[in-house]
């Protein structure tokens, strides 16, 4: 099988959705398959191309999009509009950049890890959500955000043949509000092995000399979109003695607009920095500097800063919504993220109680063990073969 990886404008700025990407590269490529896979990346980042570049089947797509002459496409509308007319069903279209790619490299499958989907014939189709978050909190979205996930969401849903989660959660989201085959959704929860961290060989203590931290602080890893919740976790902060927060991620206008302002109108500055994006390596000695890591989001399909927590055995406390009581398994590190007090008994804990840490730190060795080990690739690789023999007598949507 030829196999399309489909994630054109993925970067660091996705947060979340380009770690996904890159944790699927990575066990496809470590598990082996006997598939040739093709990655559409417009401009790929350093991780990227690192996995293509040491796996002999994985190869980067070369295509450029075919251009069309202003004469071309008036003469593509003028015969459609004459089809229309003459109630000729044959409808003219133009190639693709997908069209060109599906040509050159004999695909068989085309795989979005990234809400998004491409519809070609007779190709096959697997698209990922990682949530539907607009449902549960549209208050959080614009109009024009919230038509765009609709119209999106519901095409990559429908048009799939496979719909891949990672959590039941989102999985019980599709079934009750798209009309989707329960048996086309899939649960597979990517084996969090080889991640980035794991190719850092050594610490660098003076690499985070230029931000001038504290000796001591709680770590917030998130882009600051408003779901991620960080002023309440500010109005945390503030009303605990002591304890200072450094948070990293893409600035959004959210953070300009709103945790900005609050920040300097509290008088909040030597106890809160948001650092923005930062290297691997930087965020690397963050993880290992910080006293622990706290996830206080609103919504989360799966929690990257709480499972690297986990698996770098960083202590840590997190929200009490979607996957992340299952993730982190005990109930005692979790806290009701629209609750302030119940956030400032939990920073109390994690920064001050010694035995809290420890039971903490030996349930993650426990809940890491349990990350590493989903069997992910072969499961998706079922889904290949699965997919490629299934005639579907309906033909193609």
């Amino acid at each position: 099988m030829n196999i399309l990886i489909n994630i054109p404008n993925i970067s660091k700025a996705n947060g979340g959705v380009y770690q996904y990407s890159i944790a699927l590269l990575q066990i496809l490529a470590k598990a082996k398959l006997p598939s040739h896979f093709f990655i559409f990346c417009n401009n790929p980042e350093q991780d990227v191309l690192t996995i293509i570049n040491s796996n002999s089947n994985f190869n980067l797509v070369n295509c450029k999009t075919p251009k069309y002459s202003r004469l071309s496409n008036i003469t593509f509308k003028i015969l459609n509009i004459l089809f229309n007319i003459l109630k000729i069903k044959k409808r003219l279209k133009r190639k693709d950049i997908y069209d060109i790619i599906i040509k050159i490299y004999k695909i068989d499958i085309i795989h979005s890890p990234v809400q998004d989907i491409v519809v070609k014939n007779h190709i096959k189709k697997i698209s990922t959500l990682h949530d539907v978050q607009e449902l549960h909190f549209p208050e959080f979205f614009t109009s024009a955000e919230r038509a765009h996930r609709a119209f999106n969401y519901k095409k990559a849903i429908d048009y799939a043949d496979a719909v891949l989660v990672s959590y039941n959660h989102i999985k019980n989201d599709i079934i009750k509000y798209f009309d989707k085959e329960e048996s086309q959704i899939h649960t597979i929860l990517l084996d969090m092995e080889d991640l980035w961290f794991n190719r850092i060989n050594k610490r660098d203590k003076n690499i985070l000399c230029k931000y001038d931290l504290p000796k001591e602080f709680l770590l917030y890893p998130a882009s600051s979109w408003k779901h991620k919740n960080h002023l309440i976790l500010l109005q945390a902060v503030k009303n605990v003695d002591d304890v200072k927060l450094i948070c990293t991620g893409h600035k959004t206008d959210y953070y300009i607009n709103e945790i900005e302002p609050y920040i300097i109108s509290n008088k909040l500055e030597n106890r809160i920095k948001f650092l923005g994006i930062v290297s691997d390596n930087e965020l690397f000695e963050l993880y290992n500097t910080c006293k622990a890591v706290i996830v206080p989001t609103l919504y989360e399909a799966g929690s990257f800063p709480l499972m690297e927590s986990i698996l770098m055995n960083i202590p840590v406390i997190c929200s009490n919504v979607t996957s992340l009581p299952e993730t982190i398994g005990d109930n005692r590190f979790v806290f009701n993220p629209l609750d302030v007090n119940d956030i400032i008994d939990k920073i109390n804990k994690i920064w001050f109680d010694k035995v809290f840490i420890r039971d903490n730190l030996e349930l993650l060795k426990i809940q890491s063990e349990r990350l590493k080990n989903n069997n992910a690739a072969s499961k998706i690789y079922k889904i290949y073969e699965d997919i490629m023999n299934f005639n579907d007598d309906l033909g193609e949507k």
